[in-house]
Formats: C-alpha cells, structure tokens, sequence
C-alpha cells in the first residue's frame, strides 16, 4: 500500500497537480503527529465582551428578551450532543485530547470529543463546491516551518447561539511547534476568526498544546447523555430541545 501511494504522489507530481518541494523546504516542516492536550494556563481566550456588530448586537438583545434565562447547565447544544463547530474544536480548554495525522497531502485531527474528523488539504489543489459543515473545508500551505491554514464553508450558529456565526465566516490558523525541553514539545496555533456579519473586527486566540505520546484517544458515546436527558424530562424554551 505505500508503495502504490508512493507512485501516486510521484505520478500526479510528474503531471503538474501536486507542489513539488525542495529537500531542504521539506527538512524545515515539523512532524505535527501526535496526541495533543489543550494547555489551559498557556492559552488565551476569546475577548469577554465579544466586539459584534450593532445589527448582531440587537439581534441577541431580541433572542435573549424572548428566551432568557437560559441555565447553561441544560441548555447547552454541546451538552444536548450538538457537536462543536471551528473555531471552538480548537479555542474550547478541555480535558479531552485530540491527535494529528500528518502526510505529505493532507493533516487529519481527529477529536476525542464527539468523535469528529478534521481534514486539512495541503496539496492545493482546486475542489468541487462544498456544503457547509462543522469542521468546513480547510487547506493549507508552508511559510517556512509554519503551518498557515485558512478554513471557510463553516456552518453558521443561530443568533441565539453564544458565539453566532454567519457564512462570511471564515479562519486563518498558524500551526508551530516548539521544543519546551524536558516536558516535551509544545504545538502553538494562533487562531484568527474574521466574520464581518457577526464581529467589527477579527478575534484571535493563540492557544498552546503539550504533546502527550502516553495518550491513546477514547471512545465518546453522547446518546447517553441524550438518554439520561430524556429520561430525566426537560422543560427548556431552546429551540434544539
């Protein structure tokens, strides 16, 4: 099997259709593979008054006068199993890791957290139309040994959502890795939301990751969350409920 991805990759570099790179460009790229866990007194958060704009700004007032108060402790799409959407399968501290897969054409992340699958294309290469969805369509390219990748098609979030979306948005990421000595090496991603419908100006969050090799990722069943919500009987006013 990897002798026939061999002569694939060697095949469509021959035809044009994948960047072909020096030894030396090659050398310079860090190896993100691994299993990774958010560090929380290392990264940053998002602003605590987030900069919207005024016509989501009185758009939230509206959705909050008709269904506020809200207990975030049910009713929260992620504790309904809504899973996240991007930025904040990168931006959330949790305990739960995730882990990269690295080849030359394409960078997997693959979430312990509702199990989800990111895929970050590097071969830049043009694609058909793409729907929205959660991890939208991400493709990425080398400066140097950084990592720049740049993510649209995301599916926007509701006004009532915490943090609404629209469909301008898009994201601009910068993955380094850095050697922290003894404790191993750390992935630095900063994080640029620009969503012009939605905030007066771009966010971004710089988050810090410690390499955990003794990690392995688990399985993560939320219909059971659903079933204990179910059986338990819910009186919420949220839509999704």
């Amino acid at each position: 099997m990897r002798g026939l991805a061999l002569l694939l990759t060697l095949t469509l570099m021959a035809a044009g259709e994948l960047p072909a790179f020096s030894a030396e460009e090659k050398a310079a790229r860090p190896d993100f593979s691994g299993v990774w866990f958010p560090d929380a007194k290392a990264s940053g958060r998002w602003p605590a008054e987030r900069p919207y704009t005024s016509a989501m700004a009185s758009a939230r007032e509206s959705w909050n006068k008709t269904y506020t108060p809200i207990d975030l402790t049910r009713d929260d799409e992620n504790t309904s199993c809504i899973p996240y959407t991007l930025p904040y399968v990168m931006t959330t501290i949790t305990q739960y890791p995730f882990e990269i897969i690295a080849t030359p054409q394409r960078i997997y992340q693959l979430t312990e957290v509702f199990g989800q699958v990111r895929r970050i294309d590097l071969t830049g290469l043009e694609t058909g139309d793409r729907l929205p969805s959660r991890m939208g369509n991400s493709r990425g390219h080398w400066e140097g040994n950084v990592l720049v990748v740049e993510t649209t098609h995301l599916l926007p979030l509701h006004v009532g959502h915490r943090f609404p979306s629209s469909p301008a948005q898009r994201m601009v990421e910068r993955f380094a890795l850095e050697d922290a000595g003894p404790s191993g090496k750390t992935l630095h991603v900063e994080v640029k939301v620009i969503d012009p419908l939605v905030y007066k100006e771009p966010i971004i969050v710089r988050m810090v990751y410690k390499s955990s090799a003794d990690v392995e990722l688990g399985e993560y069943i939320c219909g059971q969350d659903l079933w204990d919500q179910h059986r338990d009987g819910s009186s919420s006013k949220i839509p999704w409920r």
